[in-house]
């Protein structure tokens, strides 16, 4: 059970809170999860033609209903998700609550504060031409920051850049239409990862990441337009699922 402190919707301490999901223990949880949804999404989960990803789906749908609904005290299928313009998420509320999600593999994050934020995860054994995404997605300094951080471990050190752009496109809003509009580097760790925005590098140091690792064999990343925050992560467990 979730404690009012685990969803207090105030972040004016500069605090994002990010969620993580293991779906496959929700497995014996399917019903509940289900019914936390409303019908158009339930049509939706219906549609999909691996078990595996309709599984991950619904667990990652429900769970960021669930959630929503204890920061906001309503019940998960009383929220009307609405989306934007290039398909990001929305919930209106009286709190500024913003959040985004995603998944890969068996994980879903989720990640809510009180302005426009994204996030990204990827499943490092995913497979991915690395050479020609990077020619065609990143920028030659963007390349160049590849070639100064993989000798160690090239692969994460592609998703480490692809999961800081991905989020920053999901916290725009944009789609992959904003990837010519931000550079970001591929060093570990770094709390101001854009090397441009905009064309502006000042632009950029108004963007905080946040790295991390939500389960062996992934990687993930939090961006936000924002001075540095409070990060506060938790683990979402069958066991919370209570109204």
């Amino acid at each position: 059970m979730l404690t009012p402190a685990d969803t207090n919707p105030d972040f004016r301490q500069q605090r994002a809170d990010i969620w993580v999901i293991d779906t496959g223990e929700f497995a014996a949880d399917s019903e509940l999860l289900r019914s936390f949804l409303q019908p158009d999404e339930l049509e939706r989960h219906a549609r999909f033609a691996s078990r595996q990803i309709a599984a991950t789906w619904l667990t990652a749908r429900a769970g960021l209903r669930y959630l929503l609904g204890r920061y906001l005290d309503e019940t998960p299928q009383s929220l009307i998700v609405k989306t934007g313009p290039n398909g990001k998420p929305f919930v209106e509320n009286p709190f500024q609550l913003s959040f985004n999600i995603s998944h890969s593999g068996s994980i879903a994050v989720i990640a809510v504060t009180d302005r426009d934020v994204g996030i990204d995860v990827e499943q490092l054994e995913r497979q991915v031409d690395t050479a020609a995404v990077l020619r065609r997605f990143f920028s030659p300094a963007e390349q160049a920051s590849y070639a100064q951080y993989q000798q160690v471990d090239p692969r994460r050190t592609f998703f480490r850049g692809w999961t800081r752009k991905e989020a920053v496109l999901k916290a725009t809003g944009e789609g992959i239409a904003g990837l010519a509009h931000n550079e970001i580097s591929f060093a570990p760790a770094l709390p101001h990862a854009m090397l441009t925005y905009r064309n502006s590098a000042e632009a950029a140091q108004t963007w905080f990441f946040h790295e991390f690792e939500p389960a062996p064999g992934y990687i993930a990343a939090l961006a936000c337009q924002s001075p540095p925050m409070q990060i506060h992560k938790s683990l979402l467990r069958p066991g919370a699922l209570s109204l």
